[in-house]
């Protein structure tokens, strides 16, 4: 039995309305979503390194806004978790869970790149 998708394509369909049905723009900020997210991902490691719990906050939010954008509601749900811990600083356990965000995002990456227009660079 397969695993479930990570994204809801209905998202991506809303999303692709939303530009007018420009596809190639869509690929491009699929492209921006990727780049953007390492990021993120490698300023929570760093948070969780100098017990930074408003970096911590700030990197879970916008990696949660721009995740939901897609419909990675798994991933929206779990760095929603991250971030209200940063929040209330409570950092204990928070590497356990950015463990968990990782490898949400490695499956919405997956479905992401399968999901993106053909075509465009």
């Amino acid at each position: 039995m397969s695993e479930p998708d990570a994204i809801d394509h209905k998202a991506l369909d809303m999303l692709l309305e939303a530009v007018g049905g420009d596809a190639a723009f869509l690929a491009e900020l699929i492209d921006t979503y990727f780049v953007d997210s390492r990021e993120l991902l490698a300023s929570m490691r760093q948070a969780l390194v100098t017990k930074d719990a408003p970096g911590l906050q700030r990197a879970a939010h916008s990696l949660k806004s721009n995740s939901a954008s897609f419909g990675a509601h798994t991933l929206t749900r779990l760095c929603r978790e991250l971030e209200e811990r940063g929040k209330d600083n409570r950092l204990e356990g928070a590497d356990a869970l950015v463990d968990q965000i990782e490898k949400e995002y490695n499956r919405v990456e997956r479905s992401l790149q399968a999901a993106r227009p053909p075509g465009y660079q």
